[in-house]
């Protein structure tokens, strides 16, 4: 099978595993947003918070160094292994220590408890790290997308939702997370099924630590980018304030991050397997990404902003309707982020790892600079300063990885200017949809209206693009091999 087959393999399991887990996803977030209070969310979302300090170092990049090195050596996997299984022990020990300095400093007397438990999933996780990383490098899509669909239905939804109802409050969500992370691990065993073993060079166990360790500092300075803010409001706002913050952070991201994580998850192993050499091909995939990963996220974003008091309303509930604003901003920042990832995948593919160091590393004094200045203003304060860390960030990106693959500036711009226009007439159109039906009295026929509107404005924003794609070489190439396409741009 060709990489470009892999790759469509990998979009297609992936696009409906995404599907499935989504649908499952806003029932589960529905129920438990019905049946548990705002306090247990932040309760979790401030432990989830504390553990990601740990969280990087534990898998210490073992994944992605298996998917990313290119000839596997015997030893190789039993070296993986012991990194995996002697790092993620060492976490979940240091966070159970760690775990009441953690409550002492947010000022919440539940929270070591409920770090102690949560810390279990370092362990769980690095036992299944490998067979994962493993199926990624040989791209077995199928069984990665059906692993996670069943994963999140029957551990996530099934103990969660049955705990929750059992009135656990909120142990239902730390049950839930590992019953998923145990699910996640051993179903990834049953289809890799490498020798548990762990004999191996000191050669082959600096390789991962090296590779890793870098891999893990880039992984720790993006998780300082995405959660300082949850740390901040956790801190000086309480719990039930991050508890709104997340559903709304939740509630901005589900509908782009599943397919966009589809997508980087199966590109990299590609491009992994391209060679450094083949920079035109990587050129070619990263715009291809670029567009249509851009495209989708900043359309639905915008739709979500704008479309953000029904969401809220319908799926959370009346005594979520405070996040409402902030899911309004936070949507705005959805778009970019996803841009950035997408260059992180092709500086991860290319070894790069140096020019995303540097990236993160501004992004992050950004942020602590710019939320600092936010504070007083509240939620809606601190997910403007996200939203404008993340534009920025976005740019960033760009401009290093079209300079690193030598891509024209006038190509970049066609293809930002297509991302933007995505997003503004989809926002636009839900906009106007909402001023037609505001006198509408029931939430859910006002945001039915409002998402047929984005659909409408998604298509005219392809009928006002592909002028703009058109003539880009990555486009032809495209067309080239997908003679079909070729009807839609036959007008321009």
């Amino acid at each position: 099978m060709s990489r470009l087959a892999r790759l469509g393999s990998g979009l297609g399991w992936g696009g409906a595993s995404t599907v499935i887990v989504a649908a499952f996803q806003l029932v589960f977030m529905a129920v438990m947003a019905r049946l548990l209070e705002p306090a247990d969310f932040g309760l979790v979302a401030v432990a989830n918070v504390a553990l990601r300090f740990l969280n990087y170092f534990a898998q210490m990049g073992v994944g992605s160094a298996l998917v990313q090195k290119p000839e596997l050596e015997r030893g190789d996997i039993a070296a993986a292994f012991s990194v995996s299984i002697a790092v993620s022990l060492f976490c979940t020990l240091l966070a159970m220590l760690l775990a009441g300095f953690a409550g002492r400093f947010f000022s919440m007397p539940d929270l070591p408890a409920v770090i102690r438990w949560l810390s279990l999933g370092f362990v769980l996780s690095g036992m299944g790290t490998v067979a994962n990383g493993l199926l990624r490098r040989d791209m077995h899509f199928k069984r990665l997308a059906i692993n996670d669909a069943v994963a999140y239905v029957f551990g996530y939804g099934g103990i969660g939702i049955a705990m929750a109802v059992s009135g656990m409050g909120v142990w239902a969500l730390v049950g839930a997370s590992l019953s998923q992370t145990l699910l996640t691990a051993g179903l990834g065993y049953l289809g890799a099924q490498h020798p548990i073993a762990f004999v191996h060079g000191r050669a082959q166990r600096n390789h991962f630590l090296a590779f890793g360790g870098k891999y893990s500092l880039i992984g720790f300075l993006e998780f300082l980018g995405s959660n300082f803010d949850a740390m901040l409001i956790g801190k000086t706002l309480g719990d039930s304030a991050a508890g709104l913050y997340n559903r709304a952070l939740l509630l901005a991201n589900l509908p782009v991050e599943k397919p966009a994580n589809v997508l980087s998850r199966a590109l990299f192993p590609v491009l992994s397997s391209l060679g450094s050499q083949q920079r035109d091909k990587y050129a070619i995939g990263l715009q291809i990404s670029v567009i249509v990963t851009g495209s989708y996220a900043f359309a639905v974003a915008g739709g979500i902003s704008a479309a953000a008091p029904e969401l809220v309303a319908v799926l959370l509930g009346e005594k979520w309707a405070a996040s409402a604003a902030v899911t309004q901003i936070l949507a705005l920042s959805v778009g970019p982020l996803f841009v950035s990832h997408i260059c992180g995948v092709t500086f991860d593919a290319l070894g790069a790892l140096g020019v995303k160091l540097k990236i993160q590393g501004g992004a992050l004094l950004g942020l602590i600079c710019g939320l600092m200045f936010a504070l007083p203003y509240g939620l809606t304060g601190i997910a403007t300063v996200i939203m404008i860390v993340e534009s920025f960030k976005m740019l960033a990106s760009l401009v290093a990885a079209a300079s690193l693959l030598s891509i024209g500036r006038a190509v970049m711009l066609r293809i930002v200017a297509t991302v933007l226009v995505f997003g503004g007439s989809s926002w636009g159109a839900v906009q106007l949809a909402a001023q037609l039906v505001h006198g509408f009295e029931h939430d859910i026929v006002r945001l039915a209206f409002e998402v047929a509107a984005g659909a409408s404005g998604l298509i005219l924003s392809f009928g006002l693009c592909r002028y703009l794609l058109a003539s880009l070489q990555s486009v032809q190439w495209l067309l080239s091999r997908f003679p079909r396409l070729s009807r839609v741009f036959q007008s321009t």
